[in-house]
């Protein structure tokens, strides 16, 4: 009887023993899971950025004049991305489809001469995925290659003189210092330089990011619901 009672107990042990390992066993692979779809989720949203660059026939020069039907084509693809990745319930889609479009528009009408003509992730490095019930909070390294395009003067083709008084104008001393000969000055300049030979230059940057994001379960995907970076040190663009 008392082997019996003995028995009973060791087999009550095992069986509680076994539950419990199977408990932390399905916790576990449910963690496996959460921390894969996050890691789907902050990826996809990363590469929105590469889709911002229009395609190569557009990217020759800043100069080159995208038809509006491509600058439409292009918002809706990088709206459809947004809608996969980012919250609508934080506020935080509304966010990112203003900040995204208006990137978009930038690439479309340079302001500066300069276009991207590639934005590629080489790697992304998880560095910290907490997940807390139906939220989690994320660190990650980002090391990207940025090309782009950029028109400016030719000055193998302009003569010295002339490219030496462009160098060297002083707005002020040939106005008479108002704001509106300045302006009229200006738009002068600008459009002397226009006439000028062109060259396109191409341009090389590569950058280290961190990004930190927050996310939060939304019918059961993992979605951002904010963001925020930091440039390692080094690699932090010149305004």
């Amino acid at each position: 009887m008392y082997k019996k009672k003995v028995l009973v107990s060791i087999i009550s042990i095992l069986v509680l023993f076994g539950a419990i390992l199977i408990s932390i066993g399905v916790k576990s692979n449910q963690d496996i899971t959460n921390e894969q779809e996050i890691k789907k989720t902050v990826i996809g949203a990363l590469k929105i950025w590469e889709k911002l660059v229009f395609p190569s026939e557009y990217t020759k020069s800043p100069e080159i004049k995208i038809p509006a039907e491509v600058i439409e084509k292009k918002i809706k693809e990088v709206t459809d991305e947004c809608k996969k990745y980012f919250s609508s319930k934080s506020g935080w889609l509304a966010n990112r489809l203003e900040v995204y479009r208006n990137a978009v528009l930038a690439e479309a009408y340079p302001s500066s001469s300069i276009r991207t003509a590639e934005d590629k992730i080489n790697d992304i490095k998880f560095l910290e995925i907490k997940i807390n019930g139906d939220t989690a909070m994320v660190v990650v390294d980002v090391y990207e290659e940025n090309k782009a395009v950029l028109s400016g003067l030719d000055e193998s083709k302009i003569p010295p003189a002339e490219l030496n008084k462009i160098n060297n104008i002083d707005i002020y001393k040939t106005t008479s210092g108002k704001e509106e000969d300045i302006i009229k000055k200006k738009k002068e300049i600008e459009e002397q330089i226009k006439k000028l030979p062109k060259k396109t230059f191409l341009i090389n940057r590569d950058a280290v990011i961190r990004y930190y994001y927050n996310l939060a379960k939304e019918n059961g995907e993992w979605k951002i619901t904010s963001e925020n970076l930091d440039y390692h040190p080094g690699y932090k663009p010149q305004n």
